[in-house]
């Protein structure tokens, strides 16, 4: 039943207008932050879609379509079903690069995608190279972006100390992640704010296994 008053709540957003696109968003985002249901998740990133056909002017519904889908296979055991995700997501992100090849934020989701890919170690090498080719690519753009440093923190984190990875040197990237979280402001209330939390995890589980 709470699932169900959830979903009915999404979907009660399906027309937006320019004097509540940022209300509306802004309820989207906090669900999409809270939620751990894939079903939900996704019934929110239609929602977002929604929005981004409404709102056509706007970038950040259709990040936000393509980041739902990628935050979803979180919960996802099923290698298929991650994929599947992955590809919704990927064809969202496709279009906003293509208009908007400058904006450093969609080449961190970019990298993401990628290494949520690497569902096995055949993928291995093919993901990790594009996921740092995105973020070097996002660095370019925006070197004070903290999502880039906690996303390669994270690839160093999970590559084997043999092939140049392991926590000593992911810790480097999440302590720069850390402060640059810490000291970034952006004045849009919608624009991306995830991986710290997670970061801050990463940084104390590197510290505690020293």
């Amino acid at each position: 039943m709470k699932t169900l008053l959830i979903l009915l709540s999404i979907l009660s957003f399906t027309v937006v207008k320019a004097d509540n696109y940022e209300e509306v968003m802004k309820k989207n985002i906090d669900q999409l932050i809270k939620s751990t249901n894939v079903q939900e998740i996704n019934q929110l990133a239609a929602s977002f879609k929604r929005i981004a056909n409404v709102e056509q002017d706007e970038w950040l519904p259709g990040y936000y379509v393509a980041y739902a889908y990628t935050r979803s296979t979180h919960f996802i055991k099923d290698n298929d079903s991650i994929d599947h995700q992955l590809d919704m997501a990927q064809e969202e992100l496709n279009k906003l690069i293509k208009s908007k090849p400058n904006e450093s934020e969609l080449f961190v989701l970019q990298a993401m995608i990628y290494s949520i890919r690497i569902t096995s170690p055949m993928r291995g090498y093919k993901y990790s190279s594009l996921s740092n080719e995105a973020l070097s690519k996002a660095e370019q753009l925006n070197a004070e972006n903290p999502r880039i440093y906690y996303c390669r923190g994270n690839n160093v984190f999970h590559t084997p100390k043999m092939f140049g990875g392991g926590k000593q040197k992911a810790q480097v990237l999440y302590e720069k992640a850390a402060k640059l979280f810490a000291s970034t402001n952006h004045d849009n209330p919608l624009w991306p704010v995830w991986g710290s939390y997670h970061n801050n995890i990463m940084l104390n589980k590197c510290s505690a296994e020293k």
